[in-house]
């Protein structure tokens, strides 16, 4: 290293030579660099420099520097790429100035990237319980210039994975004391990490493709300063992978596990509200859970409810409100389940039970909402139906029929289709040969006949059917709704309460009902349900749907025949 005396101080000289090509036009540069050195403190005048050019003599501009007290950790996060000020075409980038690209000779590159680059996986905690998040952090220590590519990315089997950043680059990055050593410090991934069970997990590696390059310096010329040929730069291809590490997931006591508990782990809190407290029977309720606090919130799911006699629960909504970017994770998951309630009344909604788990007091807490008043009154809707009609002349026998016209049509399908069976019994009959009695597969063909006739002569939607008839009967959709749900579980063997969309579909598929039909009776479902949130209008879409719900019953009756 050479050093020579200056006014401001001591300088160190860095020169290189080298060309640029650009689009055909070649430039040839000579660049000569001094690192400065001040003796005191104050305002330092630094005169241009001259240099004589093809004959002609250049004067670069002078610079003024402030030179101030000394403090220690000043400019630490900034980062400049190690090799500026050696190629003055070079854009400046976010790392520390390190020499440790300057490839000496007798080096060998292997053990210089050993040196100066590392790639290490740190966690916040190695042990913790079922649903506790653990903070991992891979971090590229790197003391070189590269080009460096993540190829191998930890998916963390085991573990529900919130990841806490974007890929940003060189954006992200710091500067960091490892074994004493001074790094540029990248971020190449920081992820949450909830285990979803316990036992010994081993987080994977994290692997980077870095592209290395060094300076090769073989000594110093007649003046004493470094001369590096742009030419002689070496590139090294260099695969770095951090290593793994064991975590230690203890699993929730069983001791004091409340019935209630579902997996919460964090701690939180819980309110209950409805939407309001007083509607008709023809109305819907909104019951609001909203859970508040902090853990494994996108795990949790809605606490079990004890539905009182005569309520009947549709389909709930989540809305998720968390900031991902706390650990552990912070805000609310609010849950609205819509019900209805048959009859009128001032009811109590009970109280709902929640627990969960708190790591800091390895225990587990419940909590309870307040029991909430309400009242259910008689929907006025109907009361105005025949001062309407009062005014209205009597429709004749015509417009009647047509208005029924859907029922007529549905009637006689259904004539025709027990028509038809009749014929194909009798002509089997006419066709067979004569059995004897002990003919089983004959006397169960015949029973399947018969099962098929009886289920079309039945109507298990004979009171939609009524209410389809009386201008009156604006609970149309309700009726129906009933009605199918106790057709479905009776003929599946299950609870009305349990029939819904989420559950239909599996309880068809395991009776053997065919994927066509699992989905038109899905979709009749769905379509019930909505009409079900809007005023009810008695338009052609009643008999419409009708006529669905009526087709849905014999093509379950037939597959199941």
């Amino acid at each position: 290293m050479w050093h020579r005396k200056v006014a401001a101080g001591f300088a160190r000289l860095l020169s290189i030579s080298g060309m640029t090509s650009v689009n055909g036009n070649v430039k040839q540069y000579i660049a000569i660099s001094y690192i400065l050195k001040p003796k005191h403190k104050g305002k330092i005048n630094i005169a241009g420099a001259t240099a004589v050019i093809a004959g002609k003599t250049c004067r670069s501009n002078g610079v003024t520097v402030n030179v101030v007290e000394n403090n220690s950790g000043q400019n630490n996060n900034v980062m400049q790429s190690p090799f500026a000020g050696l190629d003055p075409f070079e854009e400046e980038q976010p790392a520390a100035r390190f020499e440790d690209y300057i490839l000496k000779k007798g080096e060998s590159v292997q053990e210089k990237v050993n040196r100066n680059m590392q790639l290490k996986l740190h966690t916040d905690k190695t042990s913790v319980y079922e649903g506790e998040p653990i903070l991992a952090t891979y971090k590229l220590y790197s003391r070189l210039k590269s080009e460096s590519n993540l190829t191998k990315n930890p998916s963390f089997n085991g573990f529900s994975v919130v990841d806490m950043q974007q890929n940003d680059g060189l954006n992200n990055y710091g500067r960091e004391k490892l074994n004493g050593k001074e790094y540029n410090v990248y971020i190449i991934r920081k992820a949450q990490l909830y285990p979803l069970q316990s036992g010994t997990i081993e987080l994977e590696t994290a692997t980077m493709d870095n592209r290395i390059q060094f300076v090769q310096y073989n000594g110093s010329n007649s003046t004493g300063a470094y001369t590096i040929d742009p030419n002689a730069l070496v590139t090294e291809n260099v695969s770095l992978s951090s290593k793994p590490l064991i975590v230690t997931v203890k699993p929730l006591p069983e001791q004091g596990k409340p019935l209630s508990f579902k997996g919460a782990v964090g701690n939180f809190k819980i309110e209950a509200t409805l939407e309001k407290n007083n509607f008709s029977t023809q109305e819907t309720g909104k019951l609001i859970l909203s859970i508040a606090g902090k853990g494994n919130m996108q795990l949790l799911t809605c606490p079990d409810i004890s539905w009182p006699a005569g309520f009947e629960a549709f389909e709930l909504k989540v809305t998720d409100n968390t900031d991902k970017t706390t650990i552990p994770i912070s805000g609310s998951k609010t849950f609205e389940i819509p019900f209805s309630v048959q009859n009128t009344g001032n009811y109590i909604f009970p109280s709902i039970n929640f627990s969960f788990f708190d790591p800091a007091t390895a225990s587990y807490k419940i909590l309870s909402t307040k029991e909430i008043p309400f009242s259910v009154v008689k929907s006025t809707a109907v009361a105005a139906a025949p001062a309407a009609v009062f005014h209205q002349k009597e429709e004749s026998i015509f417009n009647k029929l047509f208005a029924r016209r859907w029922l007529i049509i549905l009637l006689i399908a259904g004539i025709i289709f027990v028509a038809l069976i009749l014929f194909l019994i009798r002509k089997e009959k006419k066709d067979s040969p004569v059995r004897l009695p002990a003919d089983a597969a004959v006397l169960n063909h015949e029973k399947k006949f018969s099962n098929i006739i009886n289920a079309a002569q039945q109507n298990p939607l004979s009171k939609t059917a009524q209410c389809l008839l009386q201008e009156e009967c604006i609970t149309f959709y309700s009726i129906l709704n009933a009605e199918l749900k106790d057709y479905l579980a009776k003929i599946f063997n299950y609870n009305s309460a349990a029939i819904n969309t989420k559950t239909i579909s599996t309880i068809m598929e395991k009776a053997g009902i065919g994927n066509d039909t699992s989905l038109l009776v899905v979709q009749l479902i769905k379509d019930i349900e909505w009409q079900l949130y809007t005023p009810f209008e008695k338009t052609e879409q009643v008999n419409s749907i009708y006529a669905r719900a009526q087709t849905v019953i014999q093509m379950l009756n037939m597959e199941r025949s």
